[in-house]
């Protein structure tokens, strides 16, 4: 056996007396003198000194000199065994490797470490989860059954019956792994293989210090045969060799090593994480300082890539998750890098205090003055009731006389010198009416009080503090306890004959106080000289009264154990109708007030119908009571016709408490569920901050009826103060921080109403500043500030040095602005001339720029980083397709294309000394890697604004007239905008230019982009995923950005998005599941999985743009920390909206044609019956017999012309009233512009554009495969026909039907197939052409006869 190491060995046994001392620095050996041993020992020993020497300069004591480090298994599945029934084999070796199948659960393992039982411990097998199809998913990970009996075909164990939390029969451990390498250890540079050792044998959390205990022995031939002489074929026993000294590395956690052992630190473990670990980064010892103290001299802190960090909510309300980005930051020197975002898990800020004998203050206005100085003066008879709040009449007359104008409520009286404050609430007026109109309050004319006028004119004092709502001094309250303040009451007695009266309380803690400030009232007036007693006490006495009548008293009652009332939430569902209040608005009445939500309102009887978008909720708060809920109908929304059911929660009330507060709300909705409140002057609150004294109306519109749900709230003195015991939570501020290695952390400071920052620890980097808000409602109510620290390179400093140099020439430009506007130019006369002065624009923004004119007369582009100005330009996302056969010197590697390469061995080892197992636990920790294709995305969206129209002038086209020269001819001086049809030129030979259409046309101009807006939500895509090394055989469950998106996710097979030439662009937003259906994710027997998911975008799940987490747990709760395998992949979106204005121009084309004169040929006209001028509204017929002479009279008409221009002389015919007739039928059937064809009958009957354009394409076939005869015997055979449509529907149905199906074939033939063909029209054609052709040279024929 080895011999371990102890101080005295090398120098009892081995004689090496080596001393610093000596100095002695080499052994220098003489011929003729013996070598002793302990010389050679010596000189070893001298030559480990000096590298010992220089190690310990360089490296740290246990250094990672070739890198090896540590990785740890948090998975490491464990199954504890019931030895009792079934017991463990002899030779436990025989289970590792073998599989172990559930009898009951079918779940298979593999074993891959047994560890027999050990003290409490039971025998326990640590196995690998190959095969859990047989399970059942959910948010716990598939394990076997606590109970079962497994078996691996010969051998039968039993699963321990008992799992709890505390003692779970299956789960995981930790098991860590210190990879192979050199280490330094001791002044030598020792070799070690991988080790493993189970550090945590049932929890995946512990604390400790991972790392090796060097070992020092020495070993003799007795220990090693190997150190025998071997020379010879096989050791010689005979003569032993020297003996060795041996350093062997060891695992072991720190707490198991002795005082007087040697340990070398290699991992800190936290959590069950790896916190920190010494690789070959930070193995160096003053090589790594000495850098690190240059840089952190020389640049201080600073960031290389930010790091950026938000908060999102987590599964547990009582926490949040603070993601950072990855980045990278230089701390005191050291390289700190972080290169997978972080998610910190974070308690929310609910430390309270209390504040005892906290004061509130209370006070309102809204009042008028009432004159009290003079008894009987009839300016009041009685007191209001305000136990009740009685609705009172406004009337524009004294004493309860003139019209009522409105209505109103007194909430309380108090006095003012002479005067008494009467304040209102619930004001409303008549329309039309107005509060300065008032000239008495009350209910009759034995009922009433006279507001002072001012003026003539009534006025409502501090109408801006008419609220019941009164704030606590801190904000966010958790509970109010030992609350006392004063309340004024309305009580009623009669006086004795002595003008004596008593009055007295019941309740707990209720005494009677400020006596001075009581009101007592007769029914004709508010007494003055009464004197009250009981200050203090239960009873009060009043003297000094009118003798033996009934008085009316305001008093004031001090309240020492006031409660507050509770509110607690109720479902309600109703059916109603529309409603209207009398002023335009239409509503749907809820009656209940208090509304807290509604959650349906749907069409009467069915369901399927929402009226949702045309309604808002008035909850019926108000700023003094609590009025009935109703629902808005919004502005430009229809009325539903029948009833309409809603589903709604409100708040009922209970019965005793004196006020609603924070506690009123506790047990019925979270915190951040209390309701907010809008003030009537836009001011918008959280309830929880309030004292709320606001009394609740019943269903009838009353505070009377407590039956109703009617709430009456008596109301604190005004001026005065409500005195509680309050319990506040506290704010609570943070800073993240990141140390030299690399780790973030997150510092808490002191919770207190206003937080200080905490300070940053030695040797670290401030990242973020955040402030918690007291009982952090969400992932909203944080502030967050970034602390820069900001990175200067030499390129960056250069450019500052640029920046200067133009600052130096801005400022002399300014300096010779000012010297310029300032300097005098003096005329001939010794006045000042006027300077244009100078303009200097830097172009860095637009501050110089005229942009009034729009985009169509700002067109420059801004280059604020290069400060130039550059012409404007669109910018667009155009998706990249790699053309394999096109591309050289280029490879393309899944969706990226590089620069041609070649591979060349980088480290070629062919030749060994022995194998090692490279896994010798087998341990397999299941995260896998995933791939996503496309892992990115960013798009452009468009939205248009309003077309914009440019004006163009009168453009005449001259495409349509085919006399040559025609551009030498003039229009007389007539402006072009002034033509209309019907217009023409002067004569010219005898042929004109004539105006026979007049169109308007509208010209594309441009699309210009007016504004660019970064869109706040990722668009809907198809990601293709593949995901490997995950468990086998197991059920997956897909999470993007922490959310489960099953129902967006497909099995099927990978493929790159480079791979594909098509883009689902926008077309999958909206959507709520996979379009080609959604299914389980199974991984297979070698843990891959691949598919497909759709990025959601719909009302209910969207994402912000940004980088978010793809990830795949064996569970379906986003819980990394209870699954048992896990792959990750970031996703990266950003997006763009840009908002573009088309830009078209408006030209007015009028269609020109040659037309040749009959030599002004003269036709008899109709006229009026008294001689007047020519009237054609009864029509003028043109026809040989109106011939009057004067040229030649001819309808027949060219054949040239255009087909527009024999709709635009129809219409324009008809529109005169001028019918085109003809004696001779075949001279009028050949008039394109009469009415002998079919298409010519339907655009006369339906005027439809699209006959104009049936017309235009029969003319042109007409012109390229018809002759002259076709068209003559077409018109003379269908003339009879279209006369007969002009009487007879159902031919002109089939006319229509025809000549559509002729119009496709002809069209069809003119596009050489490239529209669509009509078999109908084909054969119609083949059998009608020749006809009319036959026709045609019969009509021919009998013109030439005569006949």
């Amino acid at each position: 056996m080895a011999t371990t190491l102890s101080k005295s060995v090398f120098t009892d046994t081995f004689k090496d007396d080596f001393a610093d001392s000596a100095g002695f620095h080499k052994i220098l050996f003489n011929s003729g003198k013996a070598v002793q041993a302990r010389e050679l020992t010596q000189l070893q020993t001298i030559l480990q000194e000096q590298i010992a020497r220089f190690g310990d300069n360089i490296f740290k004591e246990g250094a990672v000199v070739k890198p090896g480090g540590a990785t740890i298994n948090q998975k490491y599945e464990f199954i504890k065994l019931n030895t009792t029934t079934n017991t463990l084999p002899t030779d436990t070796s025989v289970l590792v490797g073998t599989s172990f199948t559930g009898q009951t659960s079918g779940v298979i393992v593999k074993v891959l470490q047994v560890v027999e039982a050990t003290g409490s411990d039971p025998a326990t097998l640590y196995v690998q989860y190959t095969n859990t199809s047989a399970g059942s998913s959910g948010t716990s990970t598939i394990r076997m059954t606590a109970g079962e009996d497994i078996n691996n075909g010969s051998i039968t164990l039993t699963v321990q019956t008992t799992n709890t939390s505390a003692n779970p029969a299956t789960g995981v451990g930790i098991l860590i792994t210190l990879l192979s390498g050199v280490y330094y250890a001791r002044g030598h540079f020792v070799f070690t293989e991988d080790q493993s050792k189970i550090i945590s044998k049932y929890t995946d959390v512990v604390d400790t210090n991972v790392g090796f205990k060097a070992v020092e022995t020495i070993v003799t031939s007795i220990d090693d045969n190997s150190l025998f002489d071997n020379q010879g074929a096989s050791p010689n026993l005979t003569a032993p060799g020297a003996d060795r000294y041996k350093i062997q590395l060891t695992i072991i956690e720190e707490n198991e090593v002795d005082s007087d052992e040697n340990f070398i630190h290699i991992a800190t473990i936290k959590d069950g994480v790896i916190y920190s670990a010494v690789d070959d980064r930070n193995s160096y010892d003053v090589p790594n300082e000495v850098i690190a103290r240059r840089i952190h001299e020389n640049s201080g802190d600073y960031f290389v890539k930010p790091f950026t960090a938000k908060f999102d909510l987590d599964s547990e309300a009582t926490h949040l998750n603070l993601e950072v980005s990855s980045g990278t930051a230089v701390v005191e020197g050291f390289r700190a890098s972080r290169d997978f975002p972080t998610t910190i898990r974070l308690p929310k800020a609910t430390d309270t205090t209390i504040i005892n004998n906290d004061v509130t203050g209370v006070d309102f206005g809204n009042y008028v003055f009432v004159d009290n100085g003079t008894f009987g003066d009839s300016a009041s008879f009685g007191i209001p009731n305000i136990n009740v709040f009685e609705k009172l009449d406004l009337k524009d007359g004294l004493d309860y006389t003139g019209n009522t104008i409105g209505s109103a409520r007194v909430k309380a009286i108090n006095e003012d010198g002479t005067n008494l404050r009467y304040h209102l609430f619930d004001v409303k007026m008549n329309s039309g009416s107005a509060f300065r109109s008032v000239k008495s309050i009350g209910t009759s004319t034995s009922s009433y009080f006279r507001p002072t006028l001012e003026n003539g004119k009534a006025v409502l004092k501090e109408a801006n503090e008419n609220t019941s709502l009164f704030p606590l001094p801190r904000p966010r309250p958790q509970s109010l306890t030992d609350i006392s303040f004063a309340v004024q009451r309305r009580f009623t007695a009669t006086s004795n004959g002595s003008g004596q009266a008593s009055i007295s309380l019941s309740a707990t803690g209720e005494t009677f106080t400020n006596t001075d400030d009581w009101i007592v009232g007769t029914d004709s007036d508010v007494y003055l000289s009464a004197s009250i007693s009981g200050t203090g006490s239960t009873s009060a006495t009043l003297t000094g009264l009118p003798a033996s009548q009934a008085v009316e008293i305001l008093g004031y009652v001090n309240k020492s154990q006031a409660t507050i009332k509770t509110k607690t939430l109720a479902q309600k569902a109703i059916t109603v109708s529309i409603d209207s209040d009398g002023n335009g608005q239409k509503f749907l009445p809820l009656n209940k007030a208090d509304i807290f939500d509604v959650q349906d309102i749907l069409k009467g009887g069915d369901s399927n119908i929402s009226y949702a978008n045309r309604f808002t909720l008035d909850d019926g708060q108000r700023d003094n009571h609590y009025d009935l809920g109703r629902l808005l109908l919004k502005s430009g929304q229809s009325a539903p016709s029948g009833s309409v059911f809603v589903n709604y929660r409100h708040f009922n009330h209970g019965v005793s408490g004196d006020f609603f507060a924070v506690n009123s709300y506790t047990g019925q909705v979270t915190y951040d569920q209390i309701p907010k409140y809008r003030f009537s002057d836009g001011r918008r609150v959280r309830l929880y901050n309030y004292l709320d004294f606001r009394s609740v109306m019943d269903s009838a519109g009353e505070f009377s009826n407590s039956g109703l749900g009617a709430r009456a709230i008596e109301l604190p003195q005004p001026a005065t103060l409500v005195t509680s015991d309050t319990t506040y939570f506290l704010s609570k501020a943070g800073k993240l921080v990141i140390d030299k290695d690399g780790i973030i952390r997150f510092i808490f400071g002191q919770s207190s109403f206003s937080p200080s920052l905490p300070q940053k620890p030695d040797g670290t980097l401030g990242l973020y500043d955040f402030k918690l808000g007291a009982n952090t409602l969400n992932d909203s109510d944080i502030v967050m500030k970034k602390i820069e620290h900001k990175r200067f390179t030499m390129k960056d400093i250069g450019f500052l040095e640029r920046r200067l140099d133009k600052l130096e020439e801005f400022a002399s430009l300014s300096a010779l602005e000012v010297d310029t506007k300032h300097f005098q130019v003096l005329d001939s006369a010794g006045n000042d001339r006027t300077k244009s002065g100078f303009v200097v624009d830097n172009f860095v923004d637009h501050t110089f720029s005229d942009l009034s004119g729009g985009v169509l007369e700002y067109r420059a582009a801004l280059d604020p980083v290069n400060n130039l100005i550059r012409p404007t330009f669109t910018e667009n996302n155009i998706r990249l397709l790699y053309d394999s056969a096109a591309s050289t010197n280029a490879i393309r590697k899944g969706d990226n294309v590089y620069i041609a390469y070649d591979e060349t061995p980088y480290i070629n080892q062919n030749l060994a000394t022995k194998a090692i197992r490279i896994n010798p636990f087998n341990v397999v920790i299941y995260e896998g890697t995933a791939t996503l294709s496309p892992a990115s995305d960013e798009w452009r969206d468009c939205v248009r604004a309003a077309s914009k129209t440019l004006t163009g002038r009168t453009r005449l086209s001259t495409v349509q007239a085919f006399n040559w020269d025609n551009w030498s001819w003039n229009w007389g001086g007539v402006p072009t905008e002034n033509l209309v049809i019907g217009s023409q030129t002067n004569t010219i030979s005898g042929t004109v230019n004539k105006i026979v259409s007049d169109e308007t046309i509208t010209e594309f101009v441009e699309d210009r982009v007016i504004q660019t807006a970064l869109l706040p939500f990722m668009r809907s895509r198809k990601v293709f995923f593949k995901a490997e090394g995950l468990r086998p055989s197991t059920r997956v469950f897909p999470f993007f950005g922490g959310v489960n998106i099953s129902d967006f996710t497909r099995n099927e097979t990978f493929q790159f998005y480079s791979d594909g030439d098509s883009d689902f662009g926008n077309t999958l937003n909206g959507l709520t599941a996979h379009p080609d259906t959604s299914s389980t994710l199974t991984t297979d027997a070698n843990g891959s999985i691949s598919g497909s998911f759709i990025v959601p975008n719909n009302d209910a799940t969207k994402f912000r743009v940004g980088t978010k987490e793809f990830k795949i747990l064996d569970i379906s709760a986003n819980k990394e920390i209870d699954a048992a395998c896990i792959a990750k992949a970031p996703y990266t979106a950003t997006g763009y909206l840009d908002t573009i204005e088309p830009t078209y121009k408006s030209t007015r084309v009028l269609g020109v044609q040659g037309v040749r004169l009959r030599d002004n040929a003269k036709y008899q006209t109709h006229h009026n019956d008294d001689g007047g001028d020519t009237d054609h509204g009864k029509g003028t017929t043109i026809s040989k017999n109106t011939h009057k002479g004067g040229g030649t009279y001819s309808n027949s008409t060219n054949n040239s012309w255009s087909l527009a221009a024999a709709v635009a002389r129809a219409s324009l015919n008809e529109k005169k009233g001028i019918s085109l007739v003809d004696d001779d039928p075949v001279a009028d059937s050949t008039d394109t512009g009469g009415k002998g064809i079919v298409c010519t009958e339907m655009y006369r009957q339906t005027q439809l554009e699209d006959w104009a354009k049936a017309m235009k394409i029969w003319y042109i076939y007409q012109k390229k495969y018809l002759s002259p005869l076709h068209e003559k015997g077409y018109h003379w055979l269908f003339k009879p026909y279209v006369t007969g449509m002009k009487k007879s529907t159902t031919l002109t149905g089939l006319g229509a039907y025809l000549a559509r199906k002729r119009t496709e074939h002809l069209k069809h033939v003119l596009t050489k197939g490239k529209t669509k063909d009509s078999i109908v029209g084909n054969i119609f054609c083949k059998i009608i052409h020749p006809i009319v052709y036959v026709a045609g040279n019969i009509v021919k024929n009998s013109n030439k006869r005569g006949t």
